[in-house]
């Protein structure tokens, strides 16, 4: 099986296996560092247990092909990604027995933001209140009637929470319970607040220009009308890199994935020509495996070797082409 074959495998087959267990709770770095060595050494070597280095790092072939990499997914990132799932669905209060569950054992009265890790709480429920760290500040509340947002820890209030932003200093001031709803401080449809501290008529002022409705509160992903998505999740929290002029040169609609790997590895000049490896000390000659005499290189190998040059005549003349190969360089500037 070619590199492009196990290229479609890899997403298929192998990075499936782990998905459940990725959705469940945050795996130990080393079991995700093993996940990746073994994808890793399957792409580059057909076997999942051999510790030799690739061909390009691992770091550049989890990136997305746009960006010059083979779209694989870092499993580290994808788990995260997989876990913050679980915290929007707490906040949302999905409908389902899992998360009437985590309510009524775990929140009770209070909700995810409020609630602390101690050291009674099972790996699963500590790594969701972890995963809270990630979701700040990408959710957008949108206050309707307030009877489902907490007034004190949901963060609301220009995307922070007023405990966050104030302390539980203003609970005690307002005299108001701490599993206080928005709606408390909502009469007729405007805001009315206690006015009984410096910070309570800051927070006054600031929710003036929070506009209220009779419908139901609604917690977005992002932006407004924005859903969570595991994909998404997984583009924040991944690193973003430029993207690269040639990506659709080598990945087109259509394309033949064994082609198209091997103008990937040209693209990143990763291919073990003669060159590399007599520098590497792995070979002693680096004489054209053609037997021209010359020393092999990418540009030689592809373009100025007579063997290949002759294929490149030929096939540039059926298609009523009259110039002469060029090196890698130029000719992938062409193409881009």
């Amino acid at each position: 099986l070619s590199c492009g074959g196990r290229l479609q495998l890899l997403p298929s087959v192998l990075f499936s296996i782990q998905v459940f267990w990725c959705s469940t709770f945050i795996l130990p770095v080393a079991v995700t560092k093993e996940c990746g060595r073994i994808m890793r050494s399957f792409l580059w070597h057909w076997v999942g247990n051999v510790k030799k280095s690739g061909k390009v790092a691992w770091s550049r072939v989890c990136k997305p092909k746009k960006e010059g990499g083979l779209g694989i997914k870092n499993c580290r990132a994808w788990n995260q990604a997989a876990i913050m799932k679980i915290g929007w669905d707490i906040c949302q209060k999905k409908e389902s027995i899992w998360i009437d569950w985590c309510y009524t054992v775990f929140l009770k009265e209070t909700n995810l933001w409020a609630a602390k890790v101690t050291k009674n709480c099972s790996w699963s429920w500590r790594n969701v209140l972890n995963s809270k760290k990630l979701l700040a500040h990408k959710l957008l509340y949108e206050v309707g009637d307030g009877h489902s947002f907490s007034l004190w820890f949901d963060q609301w209030l220009c995307g922070d929470s007023i405990d966050d932003i104030y302390g539980g200093r203003v609970i005690h001031d307002s005299g108001l319970l701490r599993n206080a709803r928005v709606s408390s401080v909502i009469k007729e449809g405007m805001w009315d607040w206690p006015l009984t501290s410096p910070d309570l008529i800051d927070i006054s002022n600031i929710t003036t220009g929070i506009p209220l409705s009779n419908t139901t509160d609604r917690i977005h992903w992002l932006k407004k009308g924005g859903n969570f998505t595991i994909r998404e999740a997984w583009n924040i929290i991944s690193p973003q890199s430029r993207a690269v002029e040639w990506w659709k040169v080598a990945w087109f609609p259509r394309c033949i994935p064994k082609h198209s790997f091997y103008v990937w590895l040209t693209f990143w000049e990763a291919h073990r020509t003669f060159d590399k490896l007599v520098m590497w000390g792995m070979v002693l000659s680096n004489i054209c495996s053609f037997g021209c005499g010359q020393g092999e290189s990418i540009d030689h190998l592809f373009f100025s070797c007579p063997f290949t040059a002759n294929v490149w005549n030929h096939f540039l003349g059926l298609f009523g082409f009259t110039r002469r190969p060029c090196g890698w360089q130029e000719e992938s500037a062409w193409c881009i």
